[in-house]
């Protein structure tokens, strides 16, 4: 027997095709939110509008919104399950490694310095999350605008203080011009 289940296995067209409904879906989901939003908005105010009608109005909104949020809720729990399914054929398949597998991967490559670590990492494994060596972490520490930020702000308190101590000066010149 093999390591394979019994189950029946799926082309890539059928599997794309599957992607597909799922992207429509992911559509049609956008809608039911907007729908849903939309019926909690304030309509404009009519002039001839009766306290019956409102009642009435805030009652059809609230139904509307009912029925707006559980379809929201059927149709992303149907994605989740169906993209989950799919993630885990690419598991099986060892196109993408298992969860287990990339956290594992991604706690090894924290506990090893940035420049001893590997050149490439091997073809079976995908390391930090497709970056490879790459340590991002690393790179972002040798980012300099915060100094540069710092820089910015002393040249700017440098210039007020020479800007002030002219105006002193001046001040001084023609106090010193009317003294004498």
């Amino acid at each position: 027997m093999s390591g394979r289940s019994n189950k029946p296995e799926i082309s890539g067209a059928e599997r794309i095709a599957q992607l597909n409904e799922i992207d429509k879906d992911v559509a049609t989901l956008l809608r039911s939110a907007g729908t849903a939003i939309n019926t909690l908005t304030v309509p404009a105010p009519e002039s001839n509008v009766t306290q019956e009608k409102e009642t009435q109005d805030i009652d059809q909104r609230k139904e509307d919104f009912t029925a707006s949020t559980r379809q929201y809720f059927s149709i992303l729990s149907s994605i989740d399950i169906r993209l989950r399914r799919h993630i885990s054929a690419l598991e099986e398949a060892e196109i993408i490694p298992s969860e287990t597998t990339a956290k594992d991967a991604q706690a090894s490559m924290n506990m090893i310095s940035p420049l001893s670590r590997p050149s490439a990492p091997t073809k079976s494994t995908t390391t930090n999350s497709g970056l490879g060596s790459l340590d991002v972490g690393w790179l972002n520490s040798r980012n300099d605008n915060v100094e540069k930020m710092m820089e910015a702000e002393l040249w700017k308190e440098a210039q007020e203080l020479v800007h002030e101590s002219l105006i002193d000066e001046k001040s001084r010149n023609n106090n010193s011009d009317i003294v004498e």
